[in-house]
């Protein structure tokens, strides 16, 4: 499966992850190079809305109410 089409830019990885990489390295790999519509932030982007900085790959909880909401 290729790469998540957002994880070049995806601010979570390029701006909060830089101090821990081994986890940013298991998030990319669970979300960025999997499925990548398992990540909420992914999904929250995908609709058309603002992501918030702080909503994890694996917030999916979080996710569903922001969608429920547009």
């Amino acid at each position: 499966m290729a790469d998540c089409e957002k994880l070049a830019k995806c601010p979570f990885f390029t701006d909060q992850m830089t101090n821990m990489p081994s986890i940013a390295a298991l998030m990319k790999q669970n979300y960025c190079q999997s499925d990548k519509t398992e990540c909420a932030r992914y999904r929250i982007s995908s609709a058309g809305l603002a992501v918030p900085p702080d909503l994890l790959p694996n917030d999916t909880e979080h996710a569903e109410v922001l969608l429920k909401r547009r």
